[in-house]
């Protein structure tokens, strides 16, 4: 690895980000958020990401950074056999990118898993003298069913240049791999955000929320059927769901005969979904798998009660010592029910659940995430 650099250096960014072009390109909001948080650490930026043609979603947001340049490749990969086998043709155009912005930069930074990161830790060990700062965004405790991200989290187990960092290490993992908290907030967001949580009441009517794409490895069909086959539903008011997913349709007309509302509003940005946060008691992911998702950190700053599925990257920081959330026993459907009607039960509880998921929040700042980087990376 380089020795110290002096002057603010230079940075590259490798992911599969959705980048949209309209009058300007749009970015994925959340991660262009935390990209903009630590941007003033560096000279110059450059962001290699995923073209979109589509319009601009309502979870994108233009960049106004003067340091940072986005540059749009073409996509690949997909569900069907036919996408992933294409990816063999994209391989050398995406070597060929990534190993130019290698040699002009003085850290790399790689967001995975993602075909570009993959390709980036391979081209690693041919350049070992620059600075590495590898984010894997993925379960990291129990891995991936895909063999792209096996591969890459198995090279990233190995001596490979530079750190890693992740949600959660494994007690054993070697010492480059390092756990960082996934920032989403300010300090200024959270010292806001905190005084609607300290208002928020737990004796009146409920409202849950769901945030995330609507399919099934994050367990939203198996969500829609324990609140419609819930019993008592008078202590509910309704629930939001935040997301899209190629079956939305079919699950809103499979809910309009729900007794508890289920209001659907696809894609929000940040001002919106801050709103759904306000007003709710409850967020609740029966996710299968999951790295620690940004959306429960934002919700717990709000007071909302975190329930959440038995993934160590998740109970790393939300569970019953800390008493800040609800831990589901497993992802069946009579534990979900069972779950959310206990909640009525337990009133007097949820108050100090509640206080104690806003006390948690405080991890998840930039200003903490910045000065692991100037430490890790920068002034090591």
């Amino acid at each position: 690895m380089s020795q110290y650099i002096s002057e603010k250096p230079s940075l590259t960014i490798i992911s599969d980000t959705a980048m949209y072009s309209s009058d300007s390109i749009f970015v994925f909001e959340p991660v262009l958020r935390e990209v903009d948080s630590f941007r003033y650490l560096f000279s110059n930026i450059n962001w290699l990401g995923f073209r979109d043609q589509g319009p601009p979603p309502q979870n994108a947001s233009k960049t106004l950074s003067n340091n940072l340049k986005l540059l749009q490749v073409k996509p690949c990969g997909g569900n069907t056999y036919f996408k992933k086998i294409i990816i063999i043709i994209f391989v050398p155009y995406y070597t060929y990118m990534i190993l130019k912005l290698i040699k002009r930069s003085d850290i790399i930074h790689t967001r995975g898993p993602s075909i570009p990161a993959l390709l980036t830790i391979i081209s690693s060990f041919f350049y070992p003298s620059k600075k590495y700062w590898h984010k894997y965004g993925g379960d990291w405790q129990l891995g991936s069913k895909t063999i792209s991200y096996k591969l890459q989290r198995w090279l990233l187990m190995k001596k490979v240049p530079g750190r890693v960092v992740v949600a959660a290490r494994n007690e054993f993992d070697p010492p480059h791999i390092l756990s960082w908290e996934n920032p989403c907030l300010t300090e200024k967001e959270i010292h806001y955000n905190k005084q609607y949580g300290l208002n928020k009441k737990f004796n009146g009517k409920l409202i849950f929320c769901f945030v995330g794409r609507l399919e099934e490895s994050k367990g939203f069909p198996l969500l829609l059927d324990a609140f419609s086959k819930l019993d008592d539903i008078d202590w509910i008011s309704k629930m939001h769901c935040v997301g899209e997913g190629p079956k939305r349709g079919m699950f809103e007309k499979k809910t309009e005969r729900n007794q508890t509302p289920i209001i659907f509003h696809g894609l929000l940005n940040r001002q919106a979904l801050n709103q759904i946060y306000k007003e709710s008691h409850i967020i609740i992911l029966p996710s299968k798998s999951e790295g620690f998702p940004k959306v429960l950190a934002e919700a717990s700053s709000f007071g909302c009660i975190p329930i959440i599925s038995p993934i160590p990257c998740i109970t790393n920081y939300i569970n019953a010592t800390k008493n800040n959330g609800i831990i589901l026993n497993d992802l069946s459907l009579d534990e979900i029910i069972k779950t959310i009607m206990k909640l009525d039960k337990d009133r007097l509880h949820l108050n100090k659940i509640s206080l104690n998921a806003i006390n948690t929040s405080n991890l998840f700042t930039y200003e903490r995430y910045n000065k692991n980087i100037k430490k890790t990376f920068i002034n090591e």
